[in-house]
């Protein structure tokens, strides 16, 4: 005699199946937002090497206060791309883990079913 009749293990295996369901919705909803950022990402890398050959152009015919404000601000947009590249490599990890805690899940809810 199992710890659960009939009536409970459908019911638990109702459960199971909805939140595999729901696992497996969240991480497509991860996957197409990571891609659409690694998309976007890699259309606006090429940016930051424009604006540096810019300022690079431009720094001379600038002051000397000028050309150092220039220096800076450029030294934030790397910065701002160092960011967007470590969002990118979180997102993917966030995704993996998600996809390993869906596949955990739906072990583990097969196991207690069988069991």
């Amino acid at each position: 005699m199992g710890l659960f009749g009939k009536k409970e293990k459908k019911a638990i295996r109702e459960f199971s199946q909805k939140n595999i369901e729901y696992l497996t919705e969240i991480g497509k909803d991860l996957e197409e937002m990571l891609d659409e950022l690694q998309e976007h990402y890699e259309a606006n890398k090429p940016s930051v090497a424009e604006f540096q050959e810019f300022v690079a152009a431009i720094s001379p015919k600038l002051s000397e206060e000028e050309a150092q404000k220039l220096a800076e601000y450029s030294n934030k947009i790397i910065k701002v791309k160092k960011c967007a590249k470590n969002g990118i490599l979180a997102l993917t990890e966030l995704a993996r883990n998600q996809r390993k805690s869906a596949r955990e899940a739906s072990r583990e809810f097969s196991e207690f079913i069988e069991s």
